[in-house]
């Protein structure tokens, strides 16, 4: 059921044209939503198990032999994330049936791709094979690109998909490299082997390679610094996909591999303090930016950039504390940030919703004109309210909580070194932005007068109640998550630990001294001083006269692209031209260089010992073909020049036959025989234009790139037969020939070799065909007839 769990998805997108095709009366996505519905299902059932312990593992052979497994692992960390991915999902699509219009043209692709896409999240978090996790890494990435570019004639969408495409999947190549790393050193592709390799043996330095290579990958996927630019753009996808990919999933999956595989990399602090470093600054930035945004969306996904830096601060402390064996903060910080997943991911996705809603029945997403809309949408105020006091950690809701585990985590830093004072600072800065920007997304387009204005020539559109059905669920699930969250939290922190640990080591809650500890103390104050803040500069539009200067990587990305466009337009004039004497030269040049070159920097002598007999008709071929070479080069008579040309075919024909080749022979004569016969047809049709005297400069580059070429080909041929083992290829006909069906040896090569080899001459004599007739038919309607 594992297997079907992740393939379901993409399974079922085959049925999705058909269901648009027969039932455009009914909303694809009600047929759509029975896939996560299920599927969400299927995992709740395992809820009980794996809280008990237990785990789900199950192996599909794929391609075994270069490593690539479809293994499919279900644990706690796992578990919570195919919750996520599931859950989310059913409410977005639940939600997409009454946001996407039923009469858009294209709506089975929006399901379609919807489906790849969380077929592809399922398997990053499911494998426990890297390499198929790295297949399914890079699905997201195509998907997301597909989904971001839906609205593909605005040309926001087309920039904003190409650049999460460029992005996450330039450090998905990254993480790539990183993997065969951390092959080369374990010798396996399994997570769970890697993960037992490296507690068992010691570290090296090879594993600090693997360990920045695939932080690479994971800070492109979950938008760290300074990788984070392309999820604002990303903004211009269709709510639901912001909803579902840019809060509860996608940008996810580098959590996901950090706290998946970060216990490999514990073996030093710098891991950890990477991770702290650009965590921070993340957090920061997104937190900062958002207060200035006056776009509803804009603010989100900086909200986003601010909340999954914390996380990955989170995680690089949860690292540092096992490196100096500290076992509170080690395991406590695991629970901190798999707690705060799941919260951000409910009330993200909720405000992301409420955001749709907004701009779907006021035409706009500027928060700076946006007011009074309470009168209209109560219902939205009172989601917004509920979901954005939570993102700022007002108690009693669940965000309150995960936001006070995460101060105790940071705290906790200042008892290895004093130094970490600077990031606690930072971290009490971040969480008065989240605040703010909260309490902005809660009140502001809510509250005040309602401008008329904001319309402009459009109607209000208010939509239809159903749309409501999944913030709802997702509010309530802010509400009660503090009580019901260890079935799946704990399950989630021990599968992270990835050591062997009772219940009771494992920390899941905070004594303190007393009850107002310093983390209650900062979060009182981060409440005052947000509303103060709010009510003072926010809650009208004074705050945006203060937008301060904040560093931007956007433009460092757009004038890499610029220079990158400019760049390739020079080689492209420089080598790709219409000259094909040229265009040739180039690549044999550079063939020549790399095979000479090669040679010679392997240093590999051409040890040959044993040498055929030559017979002297062989000789006496190979003259006259040199001489009919030579000729060619001096001769511009057409007719003298086919004659030479076919000349030195019929001779290889010669040679073929001089060396038992009949068969060779044979296709030889076929082809040398109708290539001349149609360049002695083309040449009739042809003006009586003369060859093109060269100078004597061009046809000395000439011979010289044909003789590089020549001494290429040869050392090719001569290395390859003085280090050719002929027992093995034998052997193996020998042992598998019978056995495979086959009697007789020389039959299966010929089956096995010649008939691929004249089924490409075939094809090549056909496309010969088809270019001549094309020509015939450009010369009887009149068209050029020159050689051009």
């Amino acid at each position: 059921m594992l297997q079907l769990a992740v393939f379901l998805p993409v399974i079922a997108m085959f049925f999705v044209p058909f269901l648009r095709k027969n039932f455009k009366n009914i909303h694809t996505g009600k047929f759509v939503i029975i896939v996560p519905l299920i599927l969400f299902g299927y995992f709740v059932s395992n809820i009980k198990n794996i809280y008990s312990g237990g785990t789900i593992y199950k192996k599909l052979a794929f391609v075994s032999n270069a490593g690539l497994d479809i293994n499919l692992h279900l644990d706690g960390l796992s578990l919570l994330f195919a919750l996520l991915i599931t859950g989310i999902g059913t409410l977005v699509i639940l939600y997409s049936c009454y946001y996407m219009s039923i009469t858009d043209e294209k709506l089975h692709k929006f399901y379609i791709f919807l489906l790849i896409f969380m077929s592809a999240m399922l398997g990053v978090v499911l494998s426990d094979n890297m390499l198929s996790m790295y297949m399914f890494w890079e699905m997201t990435s195509v998907s997301s690109f597909l989904l971001i570019s839906y609205w593909h004639e605005n040309d926001a969408s087309r920039k904003g998909a190409l650049k999460s495409l460029i992005i996450t999947v330039s450090g998905g190549v990254l993480m790539l490299a990183g993997i065969f790393v951390l092959n080369n050193i374990t010798g396996s592709f399994n997570i769970s082997e890697i993960i037992e390799f490296t507690k068992n043996h010691g570290y090296n330095s090879k594993y600090l390679i693997a360990m920045i290579l695939i932080i690479f990958g994971a800070f492109t996927k979950s938008a760290q610094f300074p990788f984070h630019i392309w999820l604002p753009d990303a903004m211009a996808a269709p709510t639901p996909i912001s909803s579902y990919l840019h809060s509860a999933t996608m940008v996810k999956a580098g959590i996901y591999l950090l706290l998946r595989i970060g216990i490999i990399f514990s073996f030093s602090t710098t891991f950890g303090n990477i991770l702290i470093i650009f965590g921070t600054i993340t957090m920061l930035i997104g937190s900062i930016s958002a207060i200035f945004l006056k776009d509803l969306k804009g603010i989100l996904a900086y909200s986003t950039i601010s909340q999954l830096g914390m996380m990955t601060l989170m995680i690089g402390i949860a690292n540092l504390g096992l490196y100096n064996d500290n076992h509170y903060v080690y395991t406590f910080a695991f629970y901190a940030v798999c707690f705060h997943i799941i919260n951000h991911a409910a009330f993200k996705a909720c405000l992301f919703m409420i955001t749709g809603i907004i701009d779907h029945s006021f035409h706009s997403r500027d928060i700076k004109k946006l007011r009074g809309i309470k009168k209209f949408m109560p219902l939205s105020f009172i989601l917004s309210v509920i979901a954005g006091f939570s993102m700022a950690g007002i108690p009693p809701l669940s965000g309150f909580y995960s936001k006070e585990y995460f101060l105790t985590v940071v705290y906790g830093l200042t008892q290895s070194s004093m130094l970490y004072m600077v990031i606690v600072i930072a971290v009490v800065i971040g969480a008065l932005g989240t605040a703010i920007y909260s309490l902005i997304l809660a009140f502001k387009p809510f509250l005040g007068t309602f401008n008329d204005n904001i319309l402009g020539e459009k109607k209000l559109h208010l939509p239809s109640n159903g749309i409501f059905i999944s913030p709802i669920i997702l509010v309530v699930f802010v509400i009660i998550n503090t009580f019901i969250k260890d079935f799946i939290v704990i399950p989630a922190q021990q599968a992270a630990l990835a050591v062997k640990i009772t219940n009771n080591e494992v920390i899941t809650h905070v004594h303190h001294g007393s009850f107002l500890s310093s983390e209650l103390l900062t979060s009182i104050f981060v409440i005052i001083a947000s509303f103060g803040i709010y009510k003072v500069f926010a809650s009208e539009n004074g705050i945006y006269s203060l937008n301060p200067t904040i560093v931007s990587i956007h433009g460092a990305y757009d004038n890499g692209g610029i220079l990158l466009h400019k760049i390739s337009g020079f080689l492209h004039d420089v080598f790709i031209t219409n000259q094909l004497r040229r265009n040739m030269s180039y690549i044999f040049l550079v063939l020549s260089a790399t095979i000479i070159g090669g040679y010679f920097a392997i240093g590999r002598p051409m040890l040959i010992n044993n040498f055929s007999t030559i017979h002297y008709m062989n000789i006496f071929i190979g003259i006259c073909i040199l001489i009919c070479c030579v000729a060619l080069t001096t001769v511009y008579n057409r007719l003298v020049l086919i004659i030479l040309s076919s000349g030195i075919g019929f001779m290889m024909t010669a040679l073929y036959v001089t060396f038992r080749a009949p068969d060779l022979a044979m296709t030889q004569f076929v082809i040398e025989s109708i290539s001349t016969i149609i360049f002695l047809i083309a040449f009739i049709l042809l003006t009586d234009k003369t060859k093109q005297v060269e100078k004597y400069q061009f046809k000395l580059t000439n011979a010289i790139i044909a003789a590089l070429t020549g001494i290429s080909f040869t050392i090719i041929g001569l290395v390859s037969y003085a280090y050719k083992n002929p027992s093995e290829i034998s052997q193996f006909y020998f042992d598998n020939v019978v056995d495979s069906g086959g009697g007789n040896i020389v039959n299966v090569i010929i089956v096995d070799f010649r008939g691929f080899d004249t089924l490409f001459e075939i094809t090549v004599m056909t496309m010969v065909a088809l270019i001549i007739y094309a020509m015939f038919k450009i010369i009887k309607r009149g068209g050029p007839k020159d050689e051009n």
